[in-house]
């Protein structure tokens, strides 16, 4: 059955519908409170075929555990979490932009590839975001939250031109520092490693071969190990069959080819040890001094073009906007 909106849910307004994936669904949500207190949030909801599957409740439960331990500028914060009407919810700073995958798409059909600067902005910001997740709660105690689904979809470009990485909802907790035992297979095949595909030990490093993946398509147009279906992708990255990425663009610079071809080595232990590894590797690649607004500048301009999706976190600016009618502020909750 559709949902009517707009729909009152606890303290929120839900206005706008931005997806439904295997037990959840998102909504642009609204609240309000006296002097005209307005936040727009991101609200991820259990589908109501689910609220009664301990197994579900408790996958959500846990997502919302893992992550509130991160506050990182380039990881998309969760705000809030309880129950409604028996339905479990968790809120989440909502993105005004697009997403990477849209802005590879504009390259895309320019046949062209990010300029490197930007490519290496990108890089650092995700590499600054795993490095926290991999390393550190809210203690400052090693925490190794793996994320296990690092691909464009899920990195979000604001409107001011941040870089935040979004969706933790299959990341694992590492059993020790350094690594887990993968025991279902989550991801998207193109961007996965080897050693997590082939149901090996998957680490902070699997991660790391997942970003060099984005990277190498953010830089060539194209993702590296693309084949003819998942089996021979994976194949190809496992055996590291790949153009090098200097024939798509030979006056980059040699730091971030070099860096991008270790991410993607087929070996773990040939990767960089851990993303902060990654960000002394990408000191020696300078950026345009601008590069956050000229960024910002870009995702308006896709967002005009209309190439904009939505997901969990992230909202075009217009469409949200279009859904909203007016009404009297709700009295402001504690």
């Amino acid at each position: 059955m559709a949902t009517l909106l707009p729909e009152p849910f606890g303290d929120y307004e839900l206005v706008e519908r931005l997806g439904v994936g295997g037990m959840a669904e998102t909504f642009v949500a609204v609240r309000s409170g006296d002097g005209g207190f307005e936040q727009r949030v991101c609200l991820k909801r259990i589908l109501p075929v689910f609220a009664e599957e301990k197994d579900f409740v408790g996958m959500f439960l846990r997502e919302a555990r893992l992550s509130a331990l991160l506050h990182h500028p380039h990881i998309a914060r969760v705000l809030d979490f309880g129950v409604v009407a028996d339905t479990h919810y968790l809120t989440l700073e909502l993105i005004e932009g697009i997403d990477l995958r849209a802005l590879l798409r504009h390259f895309r059909m320019r046949a062209e590839g990010l300029p490197p600067g930007l490519a290496a902005y990108v890089g650092r910001a995700l590499a600054g975001a795993l490095d926290f997740a991999h390393t550190a709660d809210s203690e400052g105690r090693v925490a190794g939250i793996v994320h296990r689904d690092v691909s464009p979809s899920n990195v979000l470009l604001s409107n001011a031109g941040e870089v935040k990485l979004a969706d933790f909802g299959i990341a694992k907790a590492m059993s020790r520092p350094g690594s887990i035992q993968s025991t279902a297979l989550k991801g998207k095949v193109p961007y996965m490693a080897p050693e997590y595909a082939l149901g090996r030990r998957c680490s902070a490093r699997s991660d790391l071969f997942s970003l060099g993946v984005v990277l190498y398509e953010c830089l060539a147009g194209a993702r590296p190990f693309d084949a003819e279906n998942d089996m021979a992708t994976l194949e190809r990255a496992r055996k590291g069959l790949r153009e090098p990425l200097e024939a798509f663009v030979p006056k980059a610079p040699r730091a971030l080819i070099e860096a991008v071809e270790k991410l993607i080595e087929p070996d773990p232990a040939n990767r960089p040890e851990n993303a902060g590894a990654l960000l002394d590797l990408l000191e020696a690649v300078s950026e345009p001094p601008l590069v956050q607004r000229d960024l910002g500048r870009l995702v308006r301009s896709v967002e005009r073009d209309g190439l904009s999706t939505s997901l969990p976190g992230l909202a075009s600016t217009r469409a949200a906007s279009a859904t909203r009618r007016p009404r009297k502020p709700l009295p402001s909750r504690a």
